[in-house]
């Protein structure tokens, strides 16, 4: 039989909104909100009927709630998860998990010794597009070669122009950026593409990381990493925060996807601005090369936060981890750390997993 399910919240502010949406059209069942600043909060509290906590240690304690959803900065996610999981609560957790590839690999076992299922929201696998590209990943064959890129619209030059606050230094410490969620593009953007990466063509053994930084500043502004596969093919990623208004599919200034090339076809995915998906569909092109044909699939328009969050719920419900294991989270961690450590120390660097798979 199905668990009922009820939410506990944590954290109220921008991405919150994606999730409080994809609950409202599910009619999912949520017993109360947290957020320091409960005018954030208020809106939920009215549409859902929940109950205020300005502490997240009241969601954690509350008797009603069996998920707890953690939506704050990834700052805080490290102790919200781990109380949540010790409470004896399933969670949902934006990405990243955490800051730390070792604080995410602590809480996915801590997550598997208790019996407690473990999601980190990485959205974008949701999209029917990149559902088709890893059902076809085995018509390509032996994998030559992967091009993974995020380029995100700024509306500004930052790489040479003014910085914006945010990514300034505060008082000689770090900036809001790097405090709240631990970089730049690369943590931003990167994480994602690493995400589609890992789930569409498998894990790297070896990276070296370029991510440059502005003199002064903590955030990262571009990034590059090669990656080489076990099997021998090469992955090149590249994440830009960028002033250029009309470049990618939807001439919108996001330019973002993945091209797979195999000995037998190659296929590409393009993905539409993350925050109005309701604009567009995902796009994917395979090209077969026995056949020497292109073909470009057509996609019904899907909000990922929707497909995710309802993905999630029914595994819950179910008491069913299925395919998207508690280590999800950690592996893209890793990978991050392992990219900004190459490029702050210089040189290739072995990746060790350390999950279950590893």
């Amino acid at each position: 039989m199905a668990k009922s399910i009820t939410l506990g919240v944590v954290g109220a502010g921008t991405i919150a909104d994606f999730h409080f949406k994809a609950w409202a059209q599910s009619k999912t069942h949520i017993a109360v909100v947290s957020d320091v600043n409960r005018e954030r909060a208020e809106p939920y509290l009215r549409a859902f009927g929940a109950a205020y906590v300005a502490d997240y240690h009241g969601v954690i304690a509350s008797a009603d709630v069996n998920v707890v959803v953690c939506l704050t900065p990834s700052k805080f996610h490290y102790e919200i998860v781990k109380g949540a999981l010790d409470a004896g609560k399933h969670v949902i957790c934006e990405k990243t998990l955490t800051l730390s590839a070792a604080e995410s690999l602590e809480l996915a076992r801590l997550a598997k010794k208790k019996g407690l299922l473990l999601f980190t929201s990485y959205m974008k696998r949701f999209f029917p597009a990149v559902k088709k590209a890893k059902e076809l990943m085995p018509a390509l064959g032996h994998i030559t070669s992967v091009y993974a890129w995020t380029y995100q619209g700024m509306g500004m030059d930052i790489q040479t122009g003014e910085i914006p606050e945010s990514c300034r230094r505060i008082g000689g410490g770090d900036s809001a950026v790097k405090q709240l969620i631990g970089g730049g593009i690369l943590v931003a953007g990167g994480s994602h593409i690493l995400d589609l990466l890992l789930y569409l063509v498998g894990r790297p053994q070896r990276t070296v990381g370029m991510v440059h930084r502005r003199p002064g500043l903590d955030v990262d502004f571009l990034a590059h990493a090669m990656m080489q596969l076990p099997t021998g093919g090469v992955v090149h990623l590249e994440a830009n925060w960028h002033p250029l208004r009309k470049i990618g599919y939807e001439q919108r200034g996001w330019d973002e996807g993945l091209e797979v090339s195999g000995v037998n076809g190659r296929l590409i995915v393009r993905t539409p601005v993350w925050n109005q998906p309701e604009h567009n569909a995902a796009q994917l092109s395979f090209y077969d090369n026995q056949a020497q044909t292109w073909t470009d699939f057509r996609f019904d328009i899907v909000n990922p936060f929707v497909e995710a969050e309802a993905y999630f719920l029914s595994c819950i419900a179910a008491g069913r981890q299925d395919d998207y294991d508690p280590y999800v989270g950690y592996r893209v961690d890793h990978l991050l750390e392992l990219i900004q450590m190459s490029s702050d120390h210089g040189g290739l660097v072995d990746v060790r997993w350390e999950d279950e798979g590893g």
